[in-house]
């Protein structure tokens, strides 16, 4: 979504072209911010953010919006695509930078509230009868494994099983019972061969029997599976040349530019369409339209641009800035050849497939051309 206005209470603010809507960021208060301004952690990079007077806290909508010395998120109350009548031009105030590209702040742990007590409990329809059972203790309900005669099983044990989640005695039972009703006491996994089990209201205790020290000490451990590894992701900043997506690693970009028109071309080359001023920098600009074999953006008017890092200090003209996403590495396809080519990866992003470049391949054409 490239949204036009975000609101903030009863004030309407117009926003700048090349904004886009992002997800919330997590939020870290700066000094003397007075609650407004902070530094904002977006897929594991981070950016100042502007919280506007009178949104509600914690904000509902956000944008990530090109700003003088880059990027900036805004944080409201609503983001609309309608322009809307009496909407007041987007004032950024004066943020404190960002920290470098490659920056990336360890994300907060929030704490873990604990688990609410359960209620009720099931009943198993075993050989011996009903047997109702507290909630807690019913882990699984699963079809009868093969059983294994276990040396030395102590009385009311009548073998061993593996199952899904791991070894398990299992207790006696009718021997054509279907089921197995994988049971935790006191850390350990016992099975109960049973027809099946239905909810129960109140909070039935754990039959004495199940306790039994003898029958615990031969149970094994139940011991949770290891947790999986989270999957490493790539930071990429998404854009638009025409109809033509792309993405570039955000540790390539130094700054996201607002939308303007490039001033006067630079004789002597084709390549560069212009120049724009950056942080006191005067930076050739580059028409990634044209970089793409396409019509050239600059064609429309005033466009955001990216400023690409690199030994040459360069923007590049695009369509959209389109914002922030961590995409699995899973999800990276790395393109095969000599690495200097302009597309250095493919990215499955909601199902389609989206060209990764790079920067330094996008700013070829300025080899040889005088700073």
């Amino acid at each position: 979504m490239n949204p036009a206005v975000i609101r903030a209470g009863a004030i309407a603010h117009r926003l700048p072209e090349g904004a886009s809507a992002v997800s919330a960021p997590v939020l870290r208060p700066v000094p003397g911010g007075q609650g407004s301004l902070f530094v904002g952690v977006l897929g594991g990079g981070a950016l100042p953010v502007w919280m506007l007077p009178g949104a509600a806290r914690p904000a509902r909508a956000w944008a990530l919006v090109p700003g003088p010395e880059g990027a900036v998120l805004v944080g409201g109350d609503a983001l609309t695509d309608m322009p809307g009548e009496g909407a007041e031009p987007l004032c950024l105030p004066r943020l404190p930078p960002a920290p470098p590209p490659l920056a990336r702040l360890p994300m907060p742990e929030e704490p873990v509230p604990p688990p609410a007590p359960a209620r009720g409990g099931f009943r198993l329809a075993h050989s011996g009868g009903a047997l109702d059972l507290p909630f807690a203790a019913l882990e699984h309900l699963l079809p009868m494994p093969a059983l294994n005669p276990l040396p030395e099983a102590p009385p009311g044990a009548r073998g061993m099983a593996w199952t899904e989640l791991g070894p398990v005695l299992v207790l006696d039972g009718a021997a054509d019972s279907p089921l197995l009703a994988l049971l935790l006491v006191e850390g350990r996994r016992l099975g109960l061969p049973c027809r099946g089990a239905e909810p129960v209201g109140g909070a039935p205790t754990l039959p004495p029997h199940l306790s039994d020290p003898r029958l615990l000490a031969a149970a094994p451990l139940a011991i949770p599976p290891a947790a999986a590894p989270p999957a490493p992701t790539r930071l990429l900043l998404m854009a638009r040349a025409g109809e033509i997506g792309f993405a570039l690693p955000l540790d390539e970009v130094a700054a996201v530019l607002p939308p303007q028109v490039p001033r006067n071309a630079v004789p002597g080359t084709g390549a560069v369409a212009g120049i724009a001023a950056h942080r006191e920098d005067v930076l050739p600009v580059l028409d990634a339209g044209t970089r793409f074999g396409s019509g050239p953006v600059l064609a429309g008017g005033a466009v955001p641009m990216l400023r690409l890092q690199g030994a040459l200090p360069a923007a590049l003209a695009v369509s959209a800035v389109l914002g922030l996403r961590a995409v699995p590495e899973a999800d990276l396809a790395p393109v095969s050849g000599s690495g200097q080519g302009l597309v250095a990866a493919m990215a499955r992003l909601d199902g389609a497939v989206l060209p990764v470049c790079r920067s330094r391949a996008l700013l070829a054409p300025l080899a040889g051309v005088a700073p």
